[in-house]
């Protein structure tokens, strides 16, 4: 929890810092990766960039402003990928408002060392437009009617069986993977990105996944989740409860309960990222 705390600082500071900050997404960037990127000033993609958030596989709930980042991309894409889990690239980055330049991998040597002559954010602006290009083609333009559909439902199991009663074999396909996921970091996670959307700034969303976070770190998913995806990898996390129907709303506000004493406190000033 003081790793979190000192994280979520950082991510507010990255977003608050008066000096342009340039983020090259470059291969995976995930999860933390994320948080130290994606509230940058200047957001680099290139073919090789993978993002996500797939916190809801691990039964935790999108952290480090994901929620904030996902609740502020059009429509509902931003639902799709948090429940999912999915990962995106260049093109569908940049639709989802997570990056904001495409820049082939082969020009990025060149790119960091224009950006070293750089003395203001125009000339950095400037530089990093003169190196982009067009971004490859997104997958999800295509799936906007049902994702919008589907996910603008305000359960998990509305939303599911929208998906699975759309017709459409791609929405089939993502409440299957939806399942798989842990049922109380599901609701809990709609939910959050729900609530983000009304919160007014990036550090009242921060203090919000504070609360979820410490909540997620004392019950029994988290470890079962970290365990199955990555200490035995054998891909089949017992989830507890197993059932999304035995996670009720009591259950789910615990997680946005205040901490008291312990809280963040990024949007009321007093957990300065000074």
């Amino acid at each position: 929890m003081d790793f979190w705390r000192d994280e979520y600082r950082l991510n507010a500071r990255i977003a608050r810092f008066p000096k342009p900050y340039v983020a090259i997404m470059d291969g995976i960037v995930m999860g933390g990766g994320v948080g130290v990127s994606a509230h940058g000033d200047v957001r680099i993609v290139t073919e090789r960039s993978r993002i996500a958030m797939p916190e809801t596989g691990i039964g935790f709930v999108p952290d480090v402003g994901g929620t904030y980042l996902l609740g502020a991309a059009p429509g509902e894409l931003g639902t799709h990928l948090a429940l999912t889990a999915d990962a995106v690239g260049a093109g569908d980055a940049l639709m989802c408002g997570l990056a904001d330049h495409f820049v082939p991998s082969q020009r990025l040597a060149g790119l960091t060392r224009a950006l070293a002559d750089c003395g203001t954010a125009a000339e950095i602006e400037e530089t990093v437009r003169s190196f982009a290009s067009p971004a490859p083609g997104g997958e999800l333009a295509a799936h906007r009617e049902w994702i919008d559909s589907c996910y603008r439902a305000d359960s998990v199991e509305e939303i599911l069986d929208r998906l699975d009663n759309s017709g459409v074999p791609a929405a089939k396909q993502a409440a299957g993977t939806i399942l798989a996921k842990s049922p109380t970091a599901l609701k809990v996670t709609l939910s959050a990105l729900r609530r983000a959307r009304m919160l007014d700034s990036l550090e009242a969303v921060l203090d919000q996944e504070y609360r979820t976070s410490c909540t997620a770190f004392t019950r029994p998913d988290l470890v079962e989740g970290v365990r199955a995806q990555i200490i035995d990898k054998d891909r089949n996390p017992r989830w507890s409860p197993a059932d999304l129907a035995e996670v009720s709303e009591a259950d789910v506000a615990l997680f946005f309960a205040t901490l008291g004493d312990r809280e963040l406190d990024l949007a009321s000033g007093s957990g300065t990222t000074d």
